[in-house]
Parts: C-alpha cells; sequence; structure tokens
C-alpha cells in the first residue's frame, strides 16, 4: 500500500513538470563572477582535480558498492574540472551527475550496514532509487539549475542519518570528518552568498575538505564491512565443522 502511494506521489511530480527546456545555461560561481562572467574558473577548476587524486592517494574501498564511490570520486574530478573550465551544461551534468551516484552507492552499502535482515532493506533501497531517479529528472531541466544544492542537501539527510547509526552501532568514530566536510560546504556556501576576492577561495576548500571528510568516512566503513563478512564466514564455516 506505501509503495503504491508512494509511486502515485512521484507520476504526481513527475506529470507537473514544464516539458519545456529552451533556456540559455548560464551558472556562475564567485570566481567568474568577479571576472564579469567569463569563465574559465582557474582556481576552481584545477582545485576539482584534487577529488581525484583523494581515491588514489588512501586507496579504493574492497566493497562494492563503495568501490563504486571511489570510481565517482575519480570521474568527479575530471567532471568538475570541465565545469569549472568552460561553464557548459555538459560539464554541469557531468560534475553532478557522479555526486549524485556517488550518494546512491554509497547510501546502499550504508542501508545494507544497518540492517541485518534482507526484508528490512529493501523499502529503503526502494526509495533511495526513487529519490535518484526524481532527481535526474529534475536535474536535465536548464531552469531548475537552481535547486541542484538544495535537493543534493536534502539527499545527504539520509546518508548521514546512517552514518551515525551504523558508526554508533560498532563504536567508529566519525564526527571528525562528518566535521571536516561540512566546513568545506560551509566554505562554499558563505563563497558564493558573499562573493569577493577573499572568500572566493572557498569553493576550492569545498573541492578539498568535502570529498576528504567523507572519502575518509567512507574508507573506515569499508574496513568494519570487511571485519563483519570475514566473522560472519568464521562463524558458517565453524557450524559446518560442528555439523561434521
Amino acid at each position: 500500500m506505501f509503495g503504491i502511494q508512494l509511486f502515485s506521489l512521484f507520476s504526481i511530480i513527475y506529470a507537473k513538470i514544464d516539458e519545456s527546456n529552451h533556456m540559455k545555461f548560464e551558472h556562475n560561481f564567485c570566481e567568474s563572477r568577479l571576472q564579469s562572467n567569463n569563465p574559465p574558473e582557474l582556481l576552481n577548476a584545477y582545485s576539482s582535480l584534487v577529488i581525484s587524486l583523494v581515491p588514489f592517494i588512501f586507496g579504493i574501498p574492497k566493497y562494492q558498492k563503495f568501490t563504486n564511490v571511489a570510481y565517482c570520486f575519480i570521474l568527479n574530478g575530471f567532471a568538475s574540472f570541465h565545469y569549472h573550465y568552460y561553464l557548459t551544461w555538459s560539464g554541469k551534468q557531468g560534475d553532478e551527475i557522479t555526486m549524485i551516484l556517488a550518494n546512491y552507492f554509497g547510501l546502499c552499502g550504508l542501508i545494507k550496514m544497518n540492517y541485518k535482515k534482507e526484508e528490512n532493506r529493501k523499502l529503503f533501497y526502494f526509495l533511495n532509487m526513487c529519490y535518484m531517479y526524481v532527481f535526474f529528472i529534475i536535474n536535465t531541466f536548464v531552469k531548475y539549475d537552481q535547486l541542484f544544492p538544495h535537493l543534493f542537501t536534502i539527499y545527504l539527510i539520509p546518508t548521514i542519518y546512517f552514518v551515525r547509526n551504523v558508526a554508533n552501532q560498532y563504536k567508529l568514530s566519525y564526527i571528525y570528518y562528518l566535521l571536516c566536510s561540512t566546513f568545506g560546504a560551509a566554505c562554499w556556501i558563505f563563497s558564493e552568498s558573499i562573493c569577493n576576492n577573499y572568500t572566493k577561495y572557498g569553493h576550492i576548500l569545498w573541492h578539498c575538505l568535502f570529498p576528504l571528510g567523507f572519502y575518509q568516512l567512507l574508507l573506515k566503513f569499508d574496513n568494519l564491512y570487511q571485519k563483519i563478512s570475514t566473522e560472519k564466514t568464521i562463524k558458517i564455516n565453524s557450524a559446518h565443522k560442528i555439523d561434521v
């Protein structure tokens, strides 16, 4: 019953979206606003490459869903470079799609770790997929360009919720890494709200601190997942030996 109601809600949202998309795309961050809205944003572009370097510096997770997040990080750095250098629609899509996918795969992994029984995960997997799907649809419309940071922030809420739940369940430290990412996000928001020659560096801090904090969390949870899987395998093998 709940699934039917949710499907109906998404159908209504989808039906109400105006199909007209004939608008010129123009999006300028603080750096380009300070240069008469002209690309390239050199500082933002080259600092984006840090995102691609993070997985190579700290290592690739072993759990496949978390591995996919690492792949998204690698792609995102180059896509973000393209976006900030040219400020094009294709650059925006490349940058933001990889961000959405990174959160999708990360949330899938956290859901699995939070719920031991498969039947308890299914609803959350479904909701995760539905939000990603609607997010993609909305993000294809030029006139909804400004909605991305708001929709992405909403998407991070369940991720942070499950980070907290899983971390508390297994006694993992996580606050420091969340604060690191949160500070990076705050720097970006501040730079866009109060744009000048000093605050423009806030976007660079976003490119460095936000992925760094979340990637460290990703590695922590990946190590935990490997430990849980090993312990589960040992228990199964022990049970077989007892049966014999």
